[in-house]
């Protein structure tokens, strides 16, 4: 068999909402070009699985006995495909056009872009924010005290989520947004899969400094575009997901921890996490889920 050009990782659970438009948007979107779709389900309970059986019989499907997380679930899509290049796509998306050959010829062009990122916009044709910097603990800070969002066009207050930035405009970033990264295969050989201590939240950021820190650039490429129902995945758990993420957060943070000085920081910064994921999450579940938020 030949290396197909690109490899589509796609990593589902319970998302037959989302599903048939993700491949059948992927498909279009390759058509002339020679591809590979392999969808890591984490034991959906829904007809997600039956679904891809059933419409899309080329698709390759490795199926979970249990949710075994994002991060490990894609780093199974990536030992099981051939491609060259490799597409990591949420089932909450859907590509446009030729996004997909888009983002490789781009890459193609620079060997020193380790991952690059599309264009985001809602499903209701809105522009996604999906650029960020590297969070600091100074970052978390301007989060808590709302200045972020009172500032959020400010290049102090809104570095981390870039809120000054256009997204209208080729750059090199920190992070494009996970749920549709490419690189190529070679990028794996040097710097590793996605760490699996990241199960859900921060694997991306994660997998995007880690390139950096060998030497590469990752770029955010406006000429692809996919459209993202933020949360379609994740939604239904919010709380937990709430708590998830401001975990990760922290061990993101000390995982980069270099230096005993930084050492104070990180835990205070730890502390606001924990207080504040608490809080956001005993609202959502005293208040929003009420409200049938």
């Amino acid at each position: 068999m030949n290396r197909p050009d690109v490899s589509v990782i796609i990593i589902t659970y319970n998302g037959i909402r989302f599903i048939e438009n993700c491949v059948s948007s992927v498909l279009s979107s390759c058509e002339r070009m020679s591809a590979e779709i392999v969808v890591v389900d984490n034991c959906s309970v829904d007809s997600t699985v039956a679904l891809v059986e059933q419409k899309f019989p080329a698709v390759k499907i490795i199926k979970n006995a249990a949710n075994y997380g994002f991060a490990r679930a894609a780093n199974q899509g990536f030992e099981d495909s051939k491609g060259e290049f490799i597409l990591l796509l949420n089932q909450d998306t859907r590509v446009e056009g030729n996004a997909i050959p888009n983002l490789v010829s781009r890459l193609k062009e620079n060997p020193r872009i380790g991952i690059i990122g599309p264009k985001f916009i809602g499903f209701d044709g809105k522009l996604q924010w999906s650029c960020r910097a590297f969070p600091r603990y100074r970052d978390v800070f301007y989060e808590l005290t709302g200045l972020s969002y009172i500032f959020s066009h400010s290049r102090i207050f809104s570095y981390w989520k870039m809120g000054w930035f256009d997204h209208e405009t080729e750059m090199s970033v920190d992070q494009p947004m996970g749920a549709a990264m490419m690189f190529r295969r070679t990028l794996l050989k040097r710097i590793g899969a996605l760490d699996e201590s990241f199960p859900i939240f921060f694997n991306d950021v994660d997998f995007c400094r880690r390139a950096m820190d060998h030497g590469y650039i990752n770029l955010y490429f406006p000429a692809a575009v996919v459209e993202h129902y933020i949360g379609g995945t994740t939604r239904k758990m919010k709380p937990k997901m709430i708590l998830e993420s401001h975990r990760s957060m922290f061990r993101y943070f000390r995982k980069y921890n270099k230096t005993i000085l930084s050492t104070p920081g990180l835990y205070l910064t730890g502390l606001a996490l924990f207080i504040s994921g608490l809080f956001r999450a005993g609202y959502h579940i005293l208040f929003r889920r009420s409200a049938g938020v």
